[in-house]
């Protein structure tokens, strides 16, 4: 909540582009200084971009883009003599009085925080939520209307700048494709229609990239321009070799996985949006007909059954993961949809890589993907200047001048074949175009033609993201059996109804439409909502005030009881630390509160809304469905985090011999970063048999997971036992209850072998017609078998949503273990020998002297502890970012409110959703503070 309400400002790194040379300043500004370095003032003019090419880099291609940045940097003083000398010398008022004859431009590379599996517009929106936006900013397309509605981008065609009107038709038709003009000329804020970005590397087309070494390997034929589904499909299934790591084509996962299935959607005669332009309103489209047979294609690919040579079950025949481009850069991968443009070529080796439009669907038709990494100029420029020289770097970036030197760079370092050759005409180098790679044009040029723009409407970044909850969906009942014994029809109609919903679902967010009686109740329980809000929290912080305060002392001062004169410099101290907390977190959470009340906008402009983000969110299933699954991983982090360490602890300080070597190899994982630990077990948790964790259980026997539950049980239940005969009946159930879910959920992985030899027998003992006497001998014969049986379809340990959750806890104890057993190391040393002796005497246990002598020890700690973990359970949700990204459904509160706020930019609802959650856990808060408040804290000799 605080991290929300009080936007926080990223750090970032930058280089400057220097006409001569790079280098690394301190600190960088988006300003206009003054330089005396070469013993005359110079102007320099800083502007702040997104992206920049790398000059540490020597690949030709990166050198044609240095050499172009490079150049700009040159050329800036003479354009900016020819275009603004005059108007800023006459105009000092408004750009300063300055000595305006030596200027310069220094170009300094953005690195903010990009988040993994968000796309390439995550970066500039979380630069610009943190306040520290460059100059030019990447604008996506279905990103784009909210960019220019929530104020981001500066108008390009404004008269008194003159930007757009410099610019020729020549070079207007040069630059901009006639399908992106719909892009960057629309109507903004007061339905003024303005130029709002330019296109920056022409347009992309979406092309299928293949592997000539896989295709050859397999005895395929390389695709013509013409093939079909039918052709990808059967060649998919002919590549695909899971023993070897290869895969027929690979799809990317997590909240915007529809974009790999959008191509099918088109190419199946479906559509994504609709716009009416009575209405001026985009609306989703997506479960019609061609969307359902699309989703029945995709699907196919993903989870078909089938068996390989050595008789293993396998799903599917594509690949897929956060990063499958690894898998393609290693060879792995047969086929890939990638996007292509006029510089793109440059960056494929056609020895190895072939090209090939997308496949045609059943309809005849084709569903190519037009883009383009378009840029525009960042609203919050405050300087004049520096928005001029951003706009001269947008110009010159993509101009005929820059095209050429790019294509000369290629050319002089040989890869002049792979340039476009339309290029290569344009600048003379007709005699390298029959060196280039046959069909790349003609692919290139039918992915312009039969490409259909990405959705850029209003809302459109939602559109991705709600698409892909019913692909996931329809995998999963694919992978549960749902659909097995249907007819294609039948399958068809159960896609189409869970198409219908996520439409009704997309349009319910993107349009907001809701009946006026439904706004009306909305509301009234929005009131009652905060009407119980606000009485909690008083009544909250009162209860707080009395655990804490001083008891009553009838005739005694309140400055006594607090003990002010005695404890003075204790309070002062103190003083610190709560004007710091109360600066940086109370202030903020109180400041920042109005947004929960209104549709908040970064830019200005907000609008107040009521209670109406309240009501929203009282209905909004996807919110209630994070709290439920921020509960079941508080459940997993505190039952995996937290008992553990004080079981190792207790074991350990059992150790005879060579404790130090034991608590130094548990300790170690600490000691290695969070982003190596989150890397390694997603390397561990590959969805392959070449998985780390795959490899090992793929080993394991039903029995060995029957065994292990069974041992968890008994300990449990033994735990359970003895509390019993000491009459604490209430944590005895605790554990017997705990005991079986372990084993219930350890046997499980032992389910599919048993239930696939269980199958087997029965479809045998039907064909054969055999008796029940015999019958009972041959199930218990295939129970057996299933017991000793090993799994051979490999887990998709963070795609399932069954082990998904767990998976994003695990590497948390494995690197929080260590420390936490320390802790409880250091405890166990202060637990006199005496009480040991006399529990001897006595007779105890092992497990009596555990449970009546180190847990009661241990109570202040362990308290303490346990409210740590469960805090940290709710606001820790980086490492499910990090592996999932909210995938598998694994995506908790605190992510949600993430995604809500920085992401789709809805600060008002996620505002609301921080106070609601809140709320829910205030009263846990308090009782774990009233426990606190009542604790003891004895030193080791103290014997009271």
């Amino acid at each position: 909540l605080h991290s929300l309400l009080f936007l926080s400002s990223f750090q970032t790194q930058s280089f400057h582009y220097r006409a001569v040379d790079y280098s690394l300043p301190g600190e960088a500004s988006t300003s206009v200084t003054r330089s005396s370095s070469t013993g005359n003032h110079c102007q320099v003019t800083h502007v702040k971009l997104f992206g920049l090419p790398d000059p540490s880099r020597t690949d030709p291609s990166t050198r044609a883009s240095v050499a172009v940045v490079r150049q700009f940097v040159d050329e800036f003083p003479r354009i900016f003599a020819e275009r603004y000398r005059e108007r800023y010398e006459q105009n000092p008022a408004r750009y300063g009085d300055h000595d305006w004859s030596n200027v310069r431009v220094e170009l300094e590379k953005f690195s903010g925080i990009t988040i993994e599996g968000q796309g390439m517009d995550s970066g500039p929106l979380m630069a610009i939520a943190g306040g520290v936006s460059p100059d030019i900013i990447y604008v996506n397309f279905r990103q784009s209307d909210t960019y220019i509605r929530e104020g981001f981008l500066y108008p390009l065609d404004k008269p008194e700048d003159g930007y757009m009107s410099s610019l020729t038709q020549e070079e207007l038709d040069y630059r901009i494709h006639p399908r992106i003009w719909p892009v960057i000329r629309r109507n903004g804020p007061g339905g003024k229609e303005h130029v709002w970005a330019m296109p920056s590397g022409g347009v992309l087309g979406k092309v299928a990239l293949y592997r000539r070494d896989l295709l050859t390997a397999a005895g395929i034929p390389f695709p013509s321009n013409d093939w079909t589904w039918d052709d990808f499909y059967a060649a998919c299934k002919k590549v695909t070799n899971p023993e070897k790591g290869i895969y027929g084509t690979v799809f990317g996962t997590g909240s915007s996985e529809s974009w790999y299935w959008v191509s099918y959607l088109w190419s199946a005669g479906g559509e994504v949006m609709s716009y009416d332009a009575d209405l001026d309103e985009w609306s989703a489209v997506f479960s019609g007909k061609g969307g359902a047979i699309a989703l029945d294609f995709y699907t196919r690919l993903n989870t078909e059954l089938w068996y390989d040579a050595n008789g293993k079950k396998r799903r599917g025949y594509t690949y897929r993961d956060t990063d499958g481009g690894r898998k393609w850069d290693m060879g792995q991968i047969a086929f890939m949809l990638s996007y292509i443009d006029e510089k793109m070529f440059a960056t494929i080796n056609p020895d190895v890589v072939g090209m090939v439009p997308v496949p045609f669907g059943p309809t005849g038709g084709r569903g190519a993907e037009l883009n383009s990494r378009m840029q525009g100029l960042f609203a919050g420029i405050k300087s004049d200047v520096v928005r001029d020289a951003a706009w001269e770097y947008l110009r010159w970036n993509d101009s005929k001048e820059a095209v050429r030197i790019r294509t000369g760079v290629l050319v002089e370092g040989g890869l002049g074949r792979f340039v476009n050759p339309r290029y290569l005409r344009e600048f003379g180098y007709e005699d390298i175009v029959r060196f280039a790679p046959k069909g790349w044009e003609e692919c290139f040029n039918i992915a312009m033609e039969t490409g259909k723009p990405e959705p850029y409407g209003r809302n459109c970044q939602l559109v991705y993201e709600v698409m892909t909850k019913p692909i996931q969906d329809v995998d999963q009942m694919a992978r549960d059996g749902v659909f097995d014994g249907m007819s294609t029809e039948e399958r068809l109609g159960v896609m189409s109804e869970v198409l219908k919903t996520g439409e009704d679902k997309a349009n319910e967010m993107m349009i907001g439409r809701i009946a006026p009686r439904e706004r009306r109740i909305r509301r009234f329980a929005a009131v009652g909502a905060l009407i119980l809000i606000a009485i909690t929290f008083a009544m909250v912080f009162r209860r707080i005030f009395r655990a804490f305060a001083p008891p009553e002392t009838e005739g005694v001062e309140t400055q006594a009881k607090w003990g002010f004169k005695k404890y003075g410099m204790a309070y002062l101290l103190l003083l610190p630390a709560v004007i710091s907390v109360f600066l940086w977190q109370y202030l903020p959470l109180f400041m920042g509160s109005t947004m929960a009340f209104q549709d908040y906008r970064i830019m200005g402009g907000s609008q107040w809304v009521g209670v109406d983000n309240f009501g929203n969110l009282l209905w909004d299933m996807e919110w209630w469905q994070s709290v439920y699954n921020a509960l079941r991983y508080s459940f997993l982090v505190i039952g995996l985090t937290f008992l553990p360490p004080v079981i190792l602890a207790v074991i350990l300080q059992e150790v005879p011999r060579g404790s130090l070597i034991f608590r130094t190899l548990f300790y170690l994982p600490a000691v290695v970063t969070g982003l190596v630990v989150i890397y390694l077990w997603k390397s561990f948790y590959d969805p392959t048999e070449f998985g780390v964790l795959n490899a090992i259980v793929l080993g394991i026997p039903g029995l060995g997971y029957v065994g292990l539950g069974t041992l968890m049980f008994l300990i449990l239940f033994f735990f359970g036992r003895r509390l019993y005969t000491h009459h604490n009946n209430l944590i005895a159930s605790l554990c017997v209850i705990i005991g079986v879910g372990l084993f219930l959920g350890c046997s499980s992985f032992a389910w599919p072998m048993l239930a696939q030899h269980l199958q087997a027998c029965t479809e045998r003992l039907a064909a054969e017609g055999v008796g029940s006497v015999a019958s009972f001998g041959a199930y218990i014969s295939a129970f057996g078998h299933g017991l000793v049986a090993t799994q051979s379809d490999p887990y998709r340990w963070l795609q399932d949503p069954s082990t998904a959750m767990l998976c994003c806890v695990i590497p948390m104890v494995w690197a929080g273990m260590g420390p936490g057993c320390l802790i409880y190391l250091a405890a166990l040393k202060g637990v006199a020998p005496d009480f040991y002796e006399a529990a001897d005497i006595d007779g105890a246990t092992f497990l009596d002297k555990v449970l009546f002598i180190v847990i009661p020890t241990l109570k202040p700690l362990l308290i303490i502890n346990f409210v740590g973990v469960f805090v940290g359970a709710w606001k820790s949700s980086g490492y499910i970012l990090a592996m999932t990204g909210g995938g598998g459904n694994t995506e908790v509160a605190g992510l949600h409110i993430f995604y809500k706020a920085y992401m789709h930019l809805k600060f008002g609802p996620a505002t609301a959703m921080a106070w609601v959650l809140g709320f829910m856990l205030i009263g846990f808060t308090v009782n774990q503070l009233r426990i606190l408040s009542r604790l003891e804290f004895k030193t080791t000799g103290d014997k009271k």
